[in-house]
């Protein structure tokens, strides 16, 4: 009778691990020393984390470690693969940076809807890329 119970007991707690959703949230740290935009906001320099929704992998929001700037953004799967480092991938267009695309260390990458700001920029000019390294 005592087995019988742990049994119930053990299988009642799996159903209850199994039923939770898998919160592995994803999440990029890095500084970025002058201001960028980021969808259709503009943000200040400074220290930020990129973190994937829990509700939507499509989603990321960027926030400053100050809390007083955020945005959520847009994102999809890219076909594009990494150099296996983590790094977040911006555009530059003239002196303005856009954030476009974060490559993380699974070999994949994540692509990041740009703004209106950005479209009217390409119109202007062609993308200077470059990377900021994730902490």
């Amino acid at each position: 009778m005592k087995k019988m119970g742990v049994l119930v007991g053990l299988t009642g707690m799996m159903m209850l691990i199994g039923g939770l959703r898998a919160s592995a949230q994803t999440s990029y740290n890095f500084h970025m020393s002058s201001s960028f935009y980021a969808g259709n906001a503009k943000m200040p320099a400074g220290t930020y984390t990129l973190r994937q929704s829990d509700d939507d992998p499509n989603t990321f929001m960027l926030q400053n470690s100050s809390g007083t700037h955020s945005v959520v953004l847009e994102a999809r799967q890219s076909s594009k693969a990494s150099k296996g480092k983590p790094e977040v991938l911006f555009n530059r267009y003239g002196t303005t940076d856009y954030l476009e695309a974060v490559e993380t260390s699974t070999g994949n990458s994540i692509d990041i809807s740009g703004g209106a700001a950005e479209k009217l920029a390409a119109k202007k000019g062609t993308a200077q890329p470059h990377t900021v390294p994730t902490a």
